[in-house]
């Protein structure tokens, strides 16, 4: 497949198919890593990062666990 360099802004870029983003659901705003290898450059899926704060955010009284007992028993009495 075929693509071309184009300038945007004061960086360079290069337009991703269709096809290809569909095949890796990619969309907008989408992270992605880039590196360099040898003479290619190769695009991969970013890694998510969590937010303690997003994540505790998350939390509502439906999606919470039921509790339960955690008493002691056995030989972690003695």
């Amino acid at each position: 497949m075929h693509a071309r360099i184009s300038k945007w802004g004061n960086s360079l870029a290069v337009r991703l198919p269709k096809p290809v983003a569909d095949s890796l659901g990619l969309n907008e705003g989408t992270d992605v890593e880039l590196s360099l290898e040898q003479d290619r450059i190769v695009i991969s899926l970013g890694k998510p990062v969590y937010r303690l704060d997003d994540l505790l955010a998350g939390i509502t009284p439906d999606n919470q666990p039921e509790s339960f007992d955690d008493s002691a028993r056995g030989q972690e009495i003695i």
